[in-house]
């Protein structure tokens, strides 16, 4: 009978750990942080009236690279998360160029680092899946951007990063956008190089900064007039 209790009583603890462990692994994957349970929901005029100057200006600036010599703009991520409120919530029209289950994304500029989550799935098995990232341009070169990733988690556990850049590099491929990835102190950086199969591209971008919650993008065209050297830029060697 002694036997007995003694067994029950450890398969009885063990049961309870693998409890505990897999309800703190539960906790820690719903968990959603900060950033993103902290972002203001604008009303849904607010909602769509962001959107709507948001997409204008973004046509604005494309246009702007087609026909002016020098174009620039400057984007909140209190318009961004508007215009990711009206368009790519759950029943979004333009969901459909996330991934699968993926949905309401949200942003937050602190610093120098931008930090950009998902929504994946609904109700109780439902995750925020998010990534912080640091962005510059690399000094002496001509449109090239490096990009590292300093966290990725979901909810509160982070996780491998491969498959994830794997992916990206796959889905940049057919964007004339070249993609090389290397570590840095343990992180990964990826140097996106835009126009990539134009030795001599028609526009350069001369300014590309992410801090105080806004990004800032300015550059150069040489659509019009012969194309010289490309210029040095403003930020430091990966």
């Amino acid at each position: 009978m002694l036997r007995h209790r003694r067994v029950f009583w450890a398969f009885a603890t063990l049961l309870g750990g693998v409890s505990v462990c897999l309800g703190g692994l539960v906790y820690t994957v719903k968990r959603e942080p900060a950033f993103y349970r902290q972002a203001p929901a604008p009303s849904e005029w607010d909602a769509r009236e962001k959107s709507s100057r948001l997409l204008t200006r973004w046509q604005d600036l494309k246009n702007e690279i087609l026909t002016r010599a020098e174009w620039g703009e400057t984007f909140t991520a209190e318009e961004l998360n508007g215009f990711f409120a009206e368009n790519m919530n759950k029943r979004g029209g333009l969901c459909s160029v996330l991934p699968n289950g993926f949905h309401s994304p949200r942003i937050a500029i602190e610093g120098d680092r931008l930090k950009l989550g998902f929504r994946y799935r609904e109700g109780f098995w439902s995750t925020v899946l998010w990534v912080e990232l640091k962005v510059w341009l690399v000094k002496n070169e001509t449109n090239l951007i490096a990009i590292e990733v300093c966290d990725l988690c979901a909810g509160g556990l982070p996780f491998g990063s491969q498959s994830i850049l794997d992916t990206i590099s796959e889905s940049l491929r057919d964007s004339n956008v070249e993609v090389t990835w290397y570590r840095k102190e343990g992180k990964p950086v990826g140097l996106f190089r835009l126009y990539a199969d134009q030795p001599r591209p028609a526009a350069q971008v001369m300014t590309l900064t992410v801090s105080d919650g806004k990004i800032v993008v300015a550059g150069k065209s040489f659509r019009d007039q012969p194309q010289g050297a490309p210029v040095g830029v403003n930020s430091p060697l990966p």
